[in-house]
């Protein structure tokens, strides 16, 4: 007869399968939505600047391939499946990071961690009540080139990490080989995590190269070399992007000037979408050196993309685009599965343990506020048209 564990993992899996049909359904649904131009997404203007040849990166190839394929009608639909198994590519490899830095368990929590944070949104606080477009809420769906680099992110963490823990020894090549073409393809979708990770990176190497006096340089220096496809990928983008042409003269990037009532309304912007895991982190549900240094890279790697967001700023044609903002955005579902998985490990152990109780409680009260959100701006798409983003 199977024990009270084994029972718990079966109905675990059981909801993990329902809860992925369920998001796949919803996912589809939405994508086709917009590759209809039913609800507002960038889809349309992709599909017109790429079969205009008019657009840059590898969103635009997939495009023009699966128009040509079909006509129309066909591409539309063949692009919302598409873009539904990307956000399923998605859960798998933020799966797998996270067993990467958890490999002490069986996974299946795992999993729910990651389809749970697919689900989650900001709360609600006074003041701020938009739900999707201006909130920092990382699981959007009208950005397509977003959606389609952030599920290459987490593999681009789990080489990154491979290669980091192994600096003072031998670095594997395929680890090397990984993160540089891993790298390189979320730049090519959309280069803005690029742009926070690569200056976190190179922070980490001088302060790793200052600290052991230049011991391990050589592997340092590798780590480094990895990074270079994807900084020249983000040299022609930038080329393409800020050329005469295609953005006008008028386009660039400059420090983006703030008062102090609108910083205060960004820092409750980002307070409120991410209560866990600023509750999950704070706390650190694990002891383990290798986890804690990893975790400490990942809260570096956001912070960074959060202070670009909130300095810099593109001007010109560019200037509504928040491309600042997505480095970090495109991190969400990864902070989130990371931020679950860590509630989980500070459950109490017995009756007895009132502290880790009443922190456990309050941290399944904060991820069900989330929830909550997310469930709705998930449900709203293709009911209210194009209502449907705002509260």
């Amino acid at each position: 007869m199977p024990n009270r564990k084994e029972y718990a993992a079966r109905i675990t899996l059981i909801f993990c399968a329902v809860l992925t049909l369920v998001l796949t359904w919803r996912w589809q649904r939405i994508f086709y939505l917009e590759c209809v131009d039913y609800i507002i997404s960038d889809v349309p203007n992709h599909v017109r600047l790429a079969m205009g040849h008019s657009d840059y990166g590898l969103a635009s190839y997939l495009i023009r391939a699966l128009w040509a394929m079909g006509g129309e009608h066909f591409g539309q639909t063949a692009l919302s499946l598409v873009l539904t198994a990307n956000q399923l590519l998605g859960v798998f490899t933020v799966w797998l990071l996270l067993r990467r830095m958890f490999p002490e368990t069986d996974g299946r929590l795992e999993l729910l961690a990651v389809l749970l944070a697919h689900l989650c949104g900001p709360w609600i606080l006074p003041g701020q009540t938009v739900m999707y477009i201006g909130a920092f809420n990382g699981n959007i769906y009208h950005n397509m080139t977003v959606l389609f680099s952030r599920s290459f992110i987490p593999l681009d963490l789990l080489f990154f990490f491979r290669l980091w823990d192994a600096r003072r020894e031998t670095l594997k090549l395929r680890d090397w080989l990984g993160l540089a073409l891993c790298l390189l393809v979320t730049t090519l979708f959309k280069p803005s995590f690029l742009g926070a990770f690569a200056p976190a990176v190179f922070v980490l190497l001088v302060w790793d190269f200052c600290r052991t006096k230049a011991k391990g340089f050589k592997n340092e220096f590798l780590l480094g070399l990895a990074f270079i496809p994807s900084l020249l990928a983000l040299v022609w983008t930038s080329l393409v992007l800020f050329a005469d042409e295609f953005a006008g003269t008028s386009s660039g990037v400059t420090l983006r000037s703030m008062t102090a009532p609108l910083l205060f309304a960004a820092l409750v912007m980002y307070l409120r979408g991410m209560l866990l895991p600023l509750w999950s982190f704070s706390l650190q549900g694990t002891r383990e050196r290798v986890q804690r240094e990893h975790l400490g890279i990942f809260a570096f790697v956001l912070g960074v993309a959060i202070l670009e967001a909130l300095t810099l700023a593109e001007t010109g044609f560019r200037a509504n685009d928040g491309n600042f903002d997505w480095g970090a955005l495109s991190l969400y579902p990864t902070l989130f599965s990371l931020a679950i998985t860590l509630l989980w490990r500070m459950r109490p152990a017995g009756r007895e343990d009132r502290r880790g109780a009443a922190r456990f409680a309050i941290g399944l009260a904060l991820l069900l506020g989330h929830l909550v959100i997310g469930v709705y701006c998930l449900h709203q798409p293709g009911n209210a048209g194009y209502d449907w983003c705002w509260f």
